[in-house]
C-alpha cells in the first residue's frame, strides 16, 4: 500500500510538539514523538517534561486496561464494552504478504541515519523535507537562557543545515521546551516549569525562525485570575495544538486559550468543570476534529469534540478498563489524517501482555477494536512504541510498532499494518532487536507519507534521541 492514497481533508494543520529535557509529548502529532507501552524499559509519561505520574497537566498520556468490544463489531460501528478479556480477532500479525526486509529481517539496513546528530524531535512535510530540534546535552548550573537549535533537511535526513537557534528564555529550572511547526514558516515555542515561583514563555515566528515574538505577557494577561490559575507565576503551557484555523494553548490550570490570529488575541475556553483538577489531560487534534480528553477524579476518562462554540461529550461508547480506571492507555494521531489509535496493555503490571488496540476515525462518534487481547496476534506484542490509524479503502489502516516476538521468543523491532480493520496483519519492518530501549515512531506528512522514526531512550525512558528515518514503501 501506498499512504498517498489516503485521502486528505481541505482542512490543513499541524500541532507539533517535542520536549528537549525531560519527557516527550505524545499527542504533539506529526513530531514524531514516541509513545511508550511495554518491551525492554519502563514506559514514557507525560507532555512536556511532566511524567507518567502526572504533576500539573499531563498533556499527553492517559492510561486504561483491557476495554473489549463484541466480537462482531464492525468498522465504524459502535464499540461495547462488557469488562472482560474475551474478544478475539482473526487472523494475526505476518497474516499478509511480507516484504523482502521483513522476511529475513533486514529492515535495519533501510535507516537513513543523522550521523553525529542526536535531534530531540523532528518534523516532516515530504518525503525528503524536515525539520529536527537539537536538544542540549547539559544544564550547567550558572547558564540563565537556553537555545534550541533547528535543523532542517531537504533529502531525507542524509545532510542537515542550521535554520534557527531559538531564544526560549527559559532558565536551568525549566523542566522542558516544547517546539511546534505548523509550516517551514510558522513555528512556536512553549516551556513548562518545575516548582513555584518558575518562569515559563510561549514564542511565535512567522519566518522561518529568523525573527521571533515573545507572547508570555500576552498569554499570562489572557490568563488573569481565572479559576485554578491563581498563584501561577508566569506562563506554564504544556501543549499547543492548531486546528480549524485556531491555535490552542493548554496551560497548567483550568482554562484554554484560543487564538485565531497568530496569538496576536487570546479567548479563554472554560471546559468542563471538572477539568482543573483533571490529572492526564491533552488537545488531541486530528484533520478534522479537535478532542480534548483527561482523566476524572474517579479515573474514567473524559473525552470531549470541539463543536465551534464548546466542548461536548463524545457520542462514541470509550472502552471500558479492566483495571477499575482509565489511566494506563496511551493516544496517538497525526494531523494529516482523520484517525487517533490507542492502546491498552490490560491487565496491569507494566509489560504485561496481551495487548489492545482501538482506534476512532471519526471524532469520537464510533470505536473500533484493531487487536484483540486474545487474539494471536495480540499474543506476539512484547512492546508497542507507537502506531497510527485512519480510514482507508473503506475501512481501518492501522500501523503498529514496537518489540514482537516469533515462535521461538526471540524478538524483533517491527512495524505491522493492517489494511482490513485488524482482521488480518503484514509486516512492513523487520529487524533483530539488539539493542534495549531502542523504538520505532511513527508520523504522516502533508503529502501522505508514513515516516518511521528510529530513536533511543535513556534507562528511565526520559531523554528522546532521533537518529536514523525512512519512509515506508
Amino acid at each position: 500500500m501506498h499512504f498517498a492514497k489516503v485521502a486528505i481533508l481541505s482542512v490543513s494543520w499541524l500541532a507539533l510538539g517535542c520536549n528537549l529535557f525531560s519527557k516527550s509529548n505524545r499527542d504533539s502529532p506529526g513530531a514524531n514523538p514516541p509513545v511508550m507501552y511495554g518491551g525492554a524499559g519502563p514506559y514514557i509519561g507525560g507532555p512536556g517534561g511532566i511524567g507518567g505520574g502526572n504533576s500539573g497537566a499531563d498533556a499527553s498520556f492517559a492510561r486504561a486496561d483491557a476495554p473489549i468490544a463484541d466480537s462482531g463489531d464492525a468498522a465504524g460501528v459502535n464499540m461495547h464494552a462488557d469488562g472482560g478479556p474475551d474478544a478475539a480477532l482473526t487472523g494475526g500479525f505476518d497474516g499478509g504478504k511480507q516484504p523482502a526486509d521483513a522476511s529475513v529481517h533486514n529492515g535495519a539496513q533501510l535507516w537513513t541515519s543523522f550521523g553525529h546528530y542526536a535531534f530531540a524531535s523532528c518534523t516532516w512535510f515530504s518525503p525528503t523535507a524536515g525539520f529536527c530540534t537539537e536538544a542540549p546535552t547539559l544544564l550547567p548550573a550558572a547558564t540563565p537562557v537556553v537555545n534550541v537549535n533547528v535543523l532542517k533537511t531537504a533529502d531525507g535526513g542524509k545532510t542537515w543545515s542550521v535554520v534557527t537557534a531559538i531564544p526560549t528564555e527559559a532558565t536551568t529550572t525549566d523542566a522542558s521546551i516544547n517546539v511546534y511547526f505548523l509550516s517551514a514558516s510558522d513555528m512556536w515555542f512553549t516551556t513548562g516549569f518545575v516548582g513555584a515561583g518558575q518562569f515559563g514563555s510561549v514564542g511565535h515566528s512567522i519566518d522561518g525562525g529568523q525573527t521571533w515574538t515573545s507572547l508570555t505577557s500576552t498569554v499570562n494577561a489572557a490568563l488573569g485570575a481565572a479559576p485554578g490559575d491563581a498563584g501561577v507565576s508566569s506562563v506554564p503551557i504544556w501543549q499547543l495544538a492548531s486546528a480549524g484555523g485556531m491555535t490552542w494553548l493548554l496551560p497548567q490550570g483550568g482554562t484554554l486559550l484560543a487564538s485565531q490570529n497568530g496569538g496576536t488575541i487570546w479567548t479563554k475556553v472554560v471546559p468542563q468543570a471538572d477539568f482543573g483538577a483533571a490529572s492526564h489531560r491533552s488537545l488531541i487534534a486530528t484533520q478534522g476534529n479537535l478532542l480534548l480528553r483527561f482523566l476524572k477524579a474517579d479515573n474514567s476518562m473524559g473525552l470531549y469534540r470541539w463543536s465551534g462554540s464548546g466542548f461536548a461529550p463524545v457520542e462514541g461508547v470509550f472502552p471500558a478498563s479492566s483495571a477499575g480506571d482509565q489511566s494506563q492507555t496511551w493516544w496517538r494521531t497525526s494531523p494529516n489524517v482523520e484517525g487517533v489509535l490507542f492502546v491498552d496493555r490490560g491487565p496491569l503490571p507494566a509489560w504485561a501482555s496481551p495487548f489492545w488496540v482501538y482506534a476512532t476515525t471519526d471524532g469520537g462518534m464510533t470505536f473500533q477494536q484493531l487487536l484483540g487481547g486474545t487474539s494471536t496476534a495480540s499474543n506476539s506484542v512484547v512492546g508497542l512504541s507507537d502506531g497510527l490509524a485512519f480510514a482507508s479503502f473503506g475501512s481501518v489502516t492501522s500501523y503498529l510498532a514496537g518489540i514482537f516476538a516469533d515462535t521461538s521468543t526471540s524478538r524483533y523491532l517491527e512495524i505491522h499494518r493492517t489494511n482490513d480493520a485488524g482482521k488480518t496483519w503484514s509486516t512492513v519492518h523487520s529487524q533483530p532487536y539488539q539493542r534495549d530501549l531502542a523504538y520505532i515512531s511513527l508520523s504522516v506528512d502533508k503529502t501522505g507519507a508514513v515516516h518511521a522514526m528510529h530513536y533511543t531512550t535513556d534507562s528511565l525512558g526520559a531523554s528522546i534521541s532521533y537518529d536514523a528515518h525512512y519512509v515506508l514503501p
